[in-house]
């Protein structure tokens, strides 16, 4: 795999991972587990060297949406 290819398979997993969430943001449901898991992805990528502004960009808007949730006493 080129540098590229492992760039391109943590955006995807990130995608994936992205999508259900906000199936169960759309559904009225946290998607708490969500965030904790694309912050990981985030993390991971930074450790090996990468840097994604797509997978900063699902971080921050399921991020945004729990907070909305916190704020309406949703708590995880």
């Amino acid at each position: 795999m080129t540098i590229m290819d492992k760039e391109q398979a943590f955006e995807i997993v990130a995608k994936v991972v992205f999508d259900r969430g906000i199936q169960l943001i759309v559904g009225g449901n946290p998607a708490f587990e969500t965030e904790r898991v694309l912050f990981h992805i985030e993390m991971c990528m930074t450790e090996w060297g990468y840097r994604s502004a797509k997978v900063s960009e699902y971080c921050d808007l399921i991020k945004q949406e729990n907070d909305l949730m916190r704020e309406m006493g949703i708590e995880e």
